[in-house]
């Protein structure tokens, strides 16, 4: 494969903590019960604002606004360092930088979350390009993200691979004709991935980089 795409969350970083962090103040804020976390943390995935719209029961008195406006009050900036690389990942990734593996991201988090995580762990340059909803008009699982790195870089679709945690990630890349990779120690079981046909499958970070590996190629 001549280029590896990466998901962000639940793919390279566990952002677990700071996802149920968020979700746990927006629904203080507006008076509802935990227990609906559960049912907005099956779309961790999509972008934020389709996981409200698909969450709460909005109407005229509880409008997406109104939702949306609450959960950007969390200060996600001031909980960032919640955000942890997974056990083997920062490893694998200077592993493959340093063969020459070129590396993209499609990701359902924005820049403003994205950029100072990326930043920490060293990874700003090592990954091009860098797709968020910021740079698309359809977010996952709409294949708008992969078509823009295909034409950014070049590459016929047979020729890179999608790395995700969520089924999202798998839809969006067989929409775009794109070969996948599931990876099983996100937000998503094995079982629920295997749904979405993936070609390949990492059950953990060792497992990710033998696939790696043995698919990768440093001829650019």
């Amino acid at each position: 494969m001549s280029l590896f795409i990466f998901d962000f969350d639940g793919t390279l970083v566990d952002s677990k903590p700071i996802i149920e962090a968020g979700m746990a103040h927006t629904l203080e804020l507006l008076g509802f019960n935990l227990e609906l976390r559960e049912e907005w943390l099956k779309y961790v995935g999509l972008p934020v604002e389709d996981g409200i719209r698909r969450t709460f029961p909005l109407d005229e008195t509880l409008t997406f606004e109104k939702v949306l406006t609450a959960y950007r009050t969390f200060d996600h900036q001031g909980h960032e360092p919640l955000i942890r690389a997974f056990q083997g990942i920062p490893e694998l990734i200077a592993e493959l930088h340093n063969l020459g593996q070129p590396m993209a991201i499609a990701t359902s988090k924005r820049n403003r979350g994205l950029k100072p995580t990326m930043t920490r762990l060293g990874w700003s340059d090592w990954f091009d390009p860098i797709i968020t909803p910021d740079e698309v008009q359809n977010g996952k699982p709409h294949p708008e993200s992969l078509h823009q790195i295909l034409e950014k870089t070049g590459r016929k679709a047979e020729d890179c691979l999608m790395i995700g945690d969520t089924p999202f990630d798998l839809d969006m890349a067989t929409a775009a004709g794109v070969p996948s990779l599931a990876v099983g120690y996100g937000m998503y079981s094995g079982d629920a991935l295997a749904m979405h046909h993936p070609r390949y499958y990492a059950s953990d970070v060792s497992a990710l980089r033998d696939i790696l590996l043995s698919l990768g190629s440093v001829v650019d």
